[in-house]
C-alpha cells in the first residue's frame, strides 16, 4: 500500500486508481524545494515516499502546489477557518504507481507520521481564529475615554466646554485630594477618575441623556447618575464654596485689572444682570404660578449674575422662580451684604435697586428717557454704560454654551443650583474675555 505523505491527506492506492504517486527529485535543490511547499521540511524521504497527483494541478514539473491548508487553491491567500469536503476531478500524467481518487479529504487512518503535523496546522489555524475573535471582542467593549481626545483641543472644548487638556487634568487633580462621597452610597470602579469627570463635563457642556452617556461609556444608567450628581456636588464644594463664596473682590483689586473701557468707572465693583433656566413644569398650580416667567413665557428659574469689570464671574444667586423679580432677587440673595461704602454697582436700567443699596453704595445705569430727547452727557453716559455692560453680556452668553442651562432636567431640579454654579466656575476656567487683560 503506498499512501501520500502530505500532511493532511489521506489519499492511498487501494482507495481509487485514478490517480498517479510521484517520487520524490532526486536533485537537492529539487527534492528541498517540494519538502518546503508540503511543509515538512525535517523529513526524509526514502523510496517508498510517495506524494499524490492532486497536489500537481500543473503537472509535475511546477511541484506540489495544492493542499489542504489553502483550500484546495494553487496559490493560497489566507488560511481558512474551516476545511471544506471538496470533489475535486484530477487529471494528472500517468507515472508511478496507480493511486486513490481525487477526493484527498476522505476519511482514513493517519499515520503516525502525520498526526503531530495535522495537529499544529488545526491548533496555529485555531489559534488565529480565537485572536481574530478576541480583537473583535475588544472593539464591541470600547468605551469612549478623555484618552481619546486629549491631544485634540477642538474636541476636548467641544465635549467639556474648556479650553484644553490641561485644565481638565487640572480638576482631575483637585478632584482627586477630595473624599467622593458618592450619591448611592456605593463607589464606582469601573471607570477611571478621569473619565467620571468627562461623562460630567458632557452633561454639562451638551446636556447628553443618561441612556446616551450610558451607551458611549458602557455603563448603567444608574452609574451616570450617580457619577454626575456626586461629581458635580464635588466640583461644586471645591470651585464654588472653596473659591467663590462669599469672596466678590474689592474695588481696589478691581483697579489692579481694570480694562480701558472701565476707566470711567473706577470704582465699579460688580455688574449685576440676570439669567433665566427653562425648567421641566409641574402637576402643582401654585408651583407653575411661581415658576411661569411672562418675560420667556414658559417656566423658568431665574439667577443673578454678578460680574467683575475683568469679565470674571464673581457671584451668582440661588436660583428662584421665574415669576420673581430682579429687585426681589437681588435684595434676597446676599449680594448686597457683601458690598461697602464707595462701591459703585453697575446694571441695567430695569435692575431699579437704588432705594435698596447700601448705605455709601451707588448705582450707575442707563438714564432714562424723560423730556423726550437725551442731552449730550446723558448720550454720552449710556454709550460708556454700554460698551461697559457688553462684557457682562459676553460673559452670560458663555454661560449658556452649557447646555445643561437651556434646559434643567425634572430629575437635576434638586440640584440645580449647585450645577449652575458650577458652570460658572467653568466658565472663569477659559480664556478671558477682555484680550487686554490676558
Amino acid at each position: 500500500m503506498v499512501q501520500c505523505c502530505v500532511p493532511c491527506c489521506n489519499n492511498r492506492n487501494d482507495v481509487n486508481k485514478t490517480i498517479s504517486f510521484y517520487r520524490f527529485p532526486l536533485d537537492e535543490n529539487e527534492k528541498k524545494r517540494w519538502l518546503k511547499l508540503i511543509r515538512r521540511d525535517k523529513f526524509t524521504p526514502n523510496c517508498n515516499s510517495r506524494v499524490c497527483g492532486w497536489h500537481f494541478p500543473d503537472g509535475k514539473a511546477a511541484g506540489p502546489t495544492r493542499f489542504a491548508w489553502n483550500d484546495g487553491k494553487a496559490f493560497p491567500d489566507h488560511i481558512p477557518t474551516k476545511r471544506k469536503k471538496r470533489m475535486v476531478p484530477v487529471s494528472v500524467e500517468d507515472e508511478g504507481t496507480a493511486g486513490p481518487g481525487p477526493n484527498h479529504l476522505d476519511i482514513a487512518p493517519q499515520t503516525p507520521g502525520t498526526s503531530s503535523v495535522v495537529l499544529e496546522i488545526e491548533n496555529d489555524m485555531l489559534r488565529k481564529e480565537n485572536d481574530q475573535l478576541k480583537r473583535e471582542l475588544e472593539k464591541q467593549k470600547q468605551t469612549f475615554s478623555f484618552s481619546q481626545i486629549s491631544s485634540h483641543p477642538d474636541k476636548v472644548n467641544y465635549y467639556t466646554g474648556l479650553t484644553d487638556a490641561a485644565t481638565v487634568f487640572f480638576l482631575e487633580a483637585l478632584l482627586s485630594k477630595f473624599y467622593l462621597q458618592y450619591h448611592f452610597n456605593w463607589n464606582v470602579q469601573i471607570m477611571p477618575l478621569i473619565d467620571q469627570l468627562l461623562l460630567t463635563l458632557m452633561k454639562l457642556r451638551l446636556n447628553c441623556g443618561i441612556l446616551d452617556l450610558s451607551t458611549r461609556f458602557n455603563c448603567c444608567r444608574a452609574t451616570v447618575t450617580n457619577i454626575f450628581t456626586t461629581i458635580s456636588s464635588a466640583l461644586y464644594d471645591i470651585l464654588y464654596v472653596g473659591m467663590m463664596e462669599n469672596n466678590i473682590p474689592s474695588r481696589f483689586k478691581n483697579q489692579t485689572s481694570l480694562p480701558d473701557c472701565f476707566q470711567p468707572f473706577p470704582d465699579c465693583r460688580i455688574v449685576l444682570d440676570c439669567t433665566e433656566v427653562a425648567v421641566s413644569n409641574t402637576e402643582r398650580l401654585d408651583t407653575q404660578s411661581h415658576l411661569y416667567s411672562h418675560y420667556k413665557g414658559c417656566t423658568t428659574l431665574k439667577a443673578l449674575i454678578g460680574v467683575a469689570p475683568n469679565g470674571v464671574i464673581t457671584f451668582a444667586s440661588d436660583l428662584y422662580g421665574g415669576s420673581t423679580s430682579d429687585k426681589a432677587i437681588t435684595a434676597d440673595c446676599g449680594v448686597l451684604q457683601q458690598l461697602e461704602p464707595g462701591d459703585m454697582v453697575m446694571a441695567d436700567k430695569g435692575l431699579t435697586i437704588r432705594d435698596i443699596l447700601p448705605e455709601g453704595v451707588s448705582l450707575n445705569i442707563p438714564t432714562f428717557l424723560v423730556n423726550g430727547q437725551f442731552t449730550v452727557e446723558e448720550v454720552n453716559h449710556n454709550r460708556l454704560v454700554a460698551c461697559a455692560r457688553i462684557h457682562v453680556e459676553r460673559s452670560i452668553q458663555r454661560l449658556k454654551t452649557f447646555g445643561i442651562l437651556t434646559y434643567i432636567p425634572y430629575q437635576h431640579k434638586k440640584h440645580a443650583n449647585k450645577i449652575l454654579k458650577v458652570c460658572v466656575c467653568l466658565v472663569n476656567l477659559q480664556k478671558p474675555i477682555l484680550h487686554e487683560i490676558a
